[in-house]
């Protein structure tokens, strides 16, 4: 069971990161694709260490394209991500993230022939259910732009988590990860030319700080998305994908202790009406986590 330990701790550090970026996005930077481009250039360095220290598995070139279609689906459903969090309110574009493991399992069962019984199935169902309760504060969603990006946001987030379980059958997870780091880079290209300035500012204006900040955070996802890589290696892409949707429990878990201690850093109001919902969103979750975990 590995593959679950990887999956929670992916969702951990996805979480801490999530906090970072809301912290990062309020305070510094205006331009959500600036800390994209950190991303992709630092999954770029990953990758070279990676290279140097370890190696790369032998891949055919098919699967050389796959995993750089697979790292370019991740980077443009983060841009299109904060497309919609600029036209929508984020408390309804947050949950959408969360119908990503519905897409996963419709997927991998057509593609890779993942079918399970009825009880993973309502695991599954019950850990979508509760991420998007616990990560909402309005469950109305207007059939919008926003709703659109979002649906073709985790439709490619799903495709690309699909596609590197595929690769891992024919290589290791070192390789893998490193080739999909390599393939945001091809996605990034428009945004690194139409966003420099930006960065530049950003740079400018903040300083050291700002980029160590960032740096740091953009590592700590990368890290995450590691994890997910070893989860993936060893599991089932819609066992796995689904339990790391237990991420807004610790976003909930760290966002209630920081308002309460560092209020300085992150403040949010949470009444005792909310406290229940979540309450009981944690526990759908935590029983979704059981059934497919056994």
């Amino acid at each position: 069971m590995s593959w679950v330990l990887f999956s929670v701790l992916a969702a951990l550090i996805w979480s801490i990161s999530s906090i970072i970026d809301k912290f990062v996005l309020s305070k510094w930077v205006r331009n959500p694709n600036v800390p994209v481009i950190f991303t992709s250039v630092i999954g770029l360095i990953g990758a070279l260490f990676i290279y140097l220290l370890h190696g790369f598995s032998p891949l055919s070139y098919l699967n050389i394209g796959l995993a750089f279609i697979s790292g370019a689906s991740f980077i443009i459903s983060c841009i299109l991500y904060f497309k919609a969090v600029q036209i929508e309110e984020i408390s309804r574009v947050v949950p959408m993230f969360y119908l990503s493991p519905l897409f996963v399992m419709i997927m991998a069962a057509i593609f890779l022939g993942e079918v399970f019984g009825p009880l993973k199935y309502l695991g599954i169902f019950l850990l979508v259910i509760g991420a998007i309760i616990i990560s909402s504060k309005n469950l109305k969603m207007r059939f919008g732009k926003a709703f659109w990006l979002m649906i073709t946001c985790s439709l490619l987030g799903a495709a690309g988590t699909v596609i590197t379980k595929y690769l891992l059958n024919f290589a290791d997870f070192w390789t893998i990860f490193s080739y999909t780091r390599i393939g945001t880079v091809f996605a990034l290209i428009p945004i690194f030319y139409l966003d420099f300035p930006d960065l530049i500012s950003t740079i400018k204006k903040h300083g050291k700080k700002v980029v160590g900040v960032i740096s740091f955070n953009t590592s700590l996802n990368l890290v995450g998305v590691l994890f997910i890589t070893i989860a993936l290696s060893m599991g089932f892409v819609t066992l796995v994908n689904a339990l790391s949707s237990v991420q807004p429990f610790f976003v909930l878990l760290f966002t209630v202790i920081l308002s309460r201690f560092y209020p300085r850093i992150l403040k949010e109001e949470i009444g005792k009406s909310t406290i229940l919902i979540k309450v009981i969103a944690i526990i759908l979750m935590f029983v979704g986590a059981i059934l497919i975990s056994q």
